[in-house]
């Protein structure tokens, strides 16, 4: 049986995913080469959390297109069904995101 251990970032309680490293502060060396020292779970402002919601929502919207364009294009039940499945599970995580009411499918 494999041992967890926690990353290696002072003050970092999460599972070492590679090279010491949780999936976050790995992700950061992976992306930038360093840990971003402002980007500690425990000083996250919402100014930075809302940066992450407008990355996420730009994401979805992105998501969203892609599923219509390919409802729009594919021929047969099944295939339509898969994409019309994924425009609302985009949907409803717009709308979550949003805080809104569920957005109506089809439109």
């Amino acid at each position: 049986m494999a041992k967890t251990t926690e990353c290696i970032v002072d003050g970092c309680k999460n599972r070492a995913h590679a090279k010491g490293y949780c999936r976050r502060h790995y992700g950061q060396i992976w992306r930038k080469g360093r840990i971003d020292p402002d980007d500690s779970i425990q000083s996250r402002e919402p100014s930075t959390t809302s940066r992450h919601d407008d990355d996420r929502m730009r994401a979805l919207e992105r998501e969203l297109r892609k599923a219509e364009n390919m409802y729009r294009q594919v021929v047969g039940f099944e295939g339509r069904l898969k994409w019309r499945k994924e425009m609302e599970a985009v949907k409803k995580e717009i709308a979550h995101l949003t805080l809104d009411e569920p957005v109506a499918v089809g439109q």
